[in-house]
């Protein structure tokens, strides 16, 4: 008998999923760009905002903020659909994803804000950049209006978190960057 679907109440989560037996969930840039459109394909589906996300090699992050019960679903449907094409892209078979992605709601601004500075820090931790500003397949520069966006971004959030003022973006981006405050190794 397979594992029932969780069930989320409407919150903001941070998601993480990895590829299985350590394979790598991306490639090259152009697995990462296909990954985004699909994910941005599956947000605008199943009604989700993208607050953050990191794409790593054989990982993803992603804070979302969820409406309903229906992330399981989605999730399914960008696992499913990127694996194939995956597979298919690069001439391999057999499951991409491990079966169960991280799923941890998140309970309060510091707490968001201490989520988003860990995917942050993710690819400096992982010797993929030195800076976390550095690192484009991260929110973090479009976030702060550094760049635009690749993909639509739910900033709501964040900017209430960081004060819900005209100095939001210069308030998260401190926050975010200082190196003092580089994150223990969470999920």
């Amino acid at each position: 008998m397979g594992r029932r679907p969780r069930s989320f109440v409407p919150g903001i989560y941070h998601f993480s999923s990895h590829g299985s037996a350590e394979r790598h969930l991306f490639l090259d840039d152009r697995d990462r760009r296909i990954f985004l459109e699909q994910l941005e394909l599956v947000i605008e589906r199943f009604e989700l905002g993208l607050v953050a996300y990191t794409l790593m090699g054989n990982h993803y992050h992603m804070v979302l903020r969820i409406r309903g019960a229906c992330v399981s679903r989605a999730l399914q449907q960008l696992h499913t659909w990127y694996s194939r094409r995956h597979n298919r892209r690069n001439h391999r078979a057999a499951h991409l994803f491990r079966a169960h992605p991280f799923a941890r709601e998140i309970e309060g601004d510091a707490d968001l804000l201490g989520t988003c500075r860990y995917l942050a820090w993710n690819p400096v931790e992982a010797g993929l950049c030195s800076d976390p500003l550095a690192w484009r397949w991260s929110s973090i520069r479009p976030t702060a209006g550094l760049e635009s966006a690749p993909l639509r971004l739910e900033l709501e959030p964040l900017l209430s978190a960081c004060g819900a003022n005209a100095e939001w973006r210069t308030r998260y981006l401190q926050l975010i960057t200082e190196r003092e405050n580089a994150p223990a190794r969470a999920a």
